[in-house]
């Protein structure tokens, strides 16, 4: 087609379907929608010299920068989470693999043992995994026995990366 003219101002475009690059808050999710959408959180935690151990964990995020789950005061973890308290978290799938094109991020945790926190994140879990939590529950007591079940609140303060890395000298 040649000696063709269009007038651009004639041709109707529908502004939904022309890409554009996103800007502002939805450009890169927050620190929060990442662990809310997250079916479950990889922690792993320090159990003795150069040995990490991984296990996937329902949470629910508290704040922008703030993770809270639940053990059991009898558990190895609880014990292990007082000594040492750096942990590295990940978002996951039902299964416990890390999401792909997702990162582990450092962060400290610490047990509530008592407060108002406690209640609340029971009643966000609960809200959150619904039908999970009675086999959760269910596996504890074939495996512990009598130990109680989610009774400490592990609450993880994730550090963000730094987009400098630090240099050693």
């Amino acid at each position: 087609m040649t000696d063709t003219v269009v007038d651009i101002t004639d041709i109707t475009v529908d502004r939904e379907h022309v890409a554009r690059p996103e800007h502002g808050p939805h450009a890169q999710p927050d620190t929060a929608t990442i662990w809310r959408d997250a079916t479950t959180v990889l922690v792993t935690r320090v159990t003795g010299p150069r040995q990490l151990t991984a296990v996937p964990r329902l949470v629910i995020p508290i704040g922008d920068t703030q993770l809270a789950f639940r053990v059991s005061s009898r558990s190895a973890e609880a014990q292990q989470l007082v000594r040492d308290g750096r942990v590295l978290v990940q978002p996951a799938d039902w299964r416990g693999t890390p999401v792909l094109g997702s990162h582990q991020r450092q962060g400290q945790s610490q047990l509530v043992t008592a407060g108002t926190l406690l209640p609340y994140v029971q009643s966000e879990i609960t809200a959150k995994y619904r039908w999970r939590i009675p086999m959760a529950r269910f596996a504890h007591r074939l495996i512990r026995r009598t130990a109680p079940y989610g009774d400490v609140v592990v609450l993880v303060n994730v550090s963000e990366p730094s987009r400098i890395p630090m240099l050693t000298r």
